[in-house]
């Protein structure tokens, strides 16, 4: 966990509020697969393989907060996992959320898949009041069109192909 500096931050799509990181995240997990479905060949020993689909851009890290309004951090955040309701009937899916974490995510719009809080160690005597959280963070990237792979490739470097 690094302490200030650059701070990222997330940035809710629909309202504009804004949660910047007390600490940044000391690591991020960011994973891309795809979907295939093999095809069996007679007669060959391995199947052939036919792409169908990309499967999600999924992001996660783990921030912490330490005494500044823990329970309200931990709470705009958990917000972002709920629907707009007009009664019982759906107003709007939950909000989406802008990434920002330096040159490596400079803004990348994201759905929050999940929130995992534990708050430890520190309670306020008096409230019981959480004065430390731990608070897991899994964001799947949001596009709104296919991408290709030069679309992808943002450094515009190749490797090199020896």
């Amino acid at each position: 966990m690094t302490s200030k500096g650059l701070v990222a931050y997330l940035v809710d799509t629909e309202n504009r509020e804004r949660l910047e990181f007390q600490y940044n995240p000391s690591e991020i997990v960011d994973t891309k697969s795809n979907h295939y479905t093999d095809i069996a060949v007679p007669g060959i020993s391995h199947p052939r393989h036919q792409y169908i689909a990309g499967g999600v851009r999924r992001i996660t890290f783990t921030l912490f907060f330490f005494k500044e309004d823990v329970k309200r951090k931990v709470a705009w955040l958990q917000s972002l996992l709920y629907p707009e309701h007009s009664g019982t009937v759906l107003k709007a899916p939950p909000h989406r959320v802008i990434f920002i974490f330096g040159e490596l995510y400079p803004e990348i719009t994201c759905i929050v898949r999940s929130v995992k809080a534990r708050y430890f160690n520190l309670f306020d005597q008096q409230t019981l009041a959480p004065q430390q959280a731990e608070v897991d963070i899994v964001l799947d990237e949001f596009v709104e069109e296919s991408m290709n792979h030069q679309l992808n490739n943002l450094s515009g470097h190749r490797l090199s192909s020896h």
